[in-house]
């Protein structure tokens, strides 16, 4: 009887050895702070980060996912739609904020006017994610807000300006039979808009269609590129660009979009 008793103490204190060897699982990046806040735009708006550099943090999650092996065009697609929402949330934010310092010095003025005494409003808490607290806070960030849309216009002023050139040596070269580097350059699609990126993406796609006659695919559209680009960041810099030309081409009601499984490829037609 003793000796049962003392093989079952010893069977009791044996450990489960799952228990003790939990694999590890390595989070990618963009499931940690303080970029997992661009896949939730209610989670990112609860915190502070529509606060801070909101570019400067989707520039570097996206320098982040082209140095990534696989790049996850889903959760890209998310961040980018994220970050647009928090933009408008911010601005709209502030302008909120305006509207009540502007109630404010309106009611103190309406007491002196009057010379009578009036009960103050209660105090309200300042919330935590408002971060400009002040009238010179406020308009320190509007003057920004302004600097950098002047600073946007004079850049499209520039490349309008650049354009007009560019026709213009066109115009002066086409009796030498040659082109200037810079017009190679901008007919490559280096300098091109976003507007006239897209659209070279769709006139590309849709030649292909018609040629095989026949839907096609991303991965046929991503031999295109791998032709194209000589360089591993070079491709990887293509396939972003002309992953974002297809999320606003789908949007636009020019082209269709299928996938059965994510990570998998998915098939590219034209709009019926």
């Amino acid at each position: 009887m003793e000796e049962e008793l003392e093989e079952e103490l010893i069977a009791g204190v044996e450990e489960d050895p799952a228990l003790l060897h939990k694999e590890k699982v390595e989070l990618k990046f963009w499931q940690k702070p303080p970029y997992s806040s661009l896949l939730d735009p209610e989670v990112a708006k609860e915190s502070n980060v529509a606060f801070y550099d909101l570019s400067s943090l989707v520039d570097k999650f996206f320098n982040n996912m082209l140095h990534e092996d696989l790049i996850n065009y889903k959760i890209s697609g998310i961040a980018l739609k994220t970050s647009a929402v928090l933009h408008h949330y911010k601005i709209s934010s502030i302008i909120r904020e305006e509207e009540q310092i502007q109630k404010k010095e309106e009611l103190e003025r309406f007491r002196e006017r009057h010379g009578r005494s009036i009960p103050k409003t209660l105090a309200q808490p300042i919330q935590p994610k408002m971060l400009i607290s002040t009238k010179d806070e406020l308009f320190d960030a509007m003057r920004s807000a302004i600097i950098e849309t002047m600073q946007n216009k004079e850049k499209l002023k520039r490349r309008r300006m650049r354009r007009d050139e560019l026709k213009e040596q066109r115009i002066q070269v086409k009796s030498k039979a040659q082109l200037p580097k810079e017009l190679l350059k901008h007919i490559s699609g280096r300098d091109q808009t976003v507007e006239e990126l897209h659209e070279s993406w769709f006139n590309r796609i849709k030649s292909k269609i018609k040629l095989d006659d026949k839907e096609t695919s991303f991965f046929e559209i991503a031999k295109i590129i791998n032709s194209e680009e000589e360089s591993e960041i070079g491709k990887k810099f293509a396939f972003v660009r002309m992953f974002l030309a297809l999320m606003f081409l789908s949007t636009g009601n020019k082209l269709e979009l299928y996938q059965d499984d994510d990570f998998k490829n998915f098939s590219i037609n034209l709009k019926s």
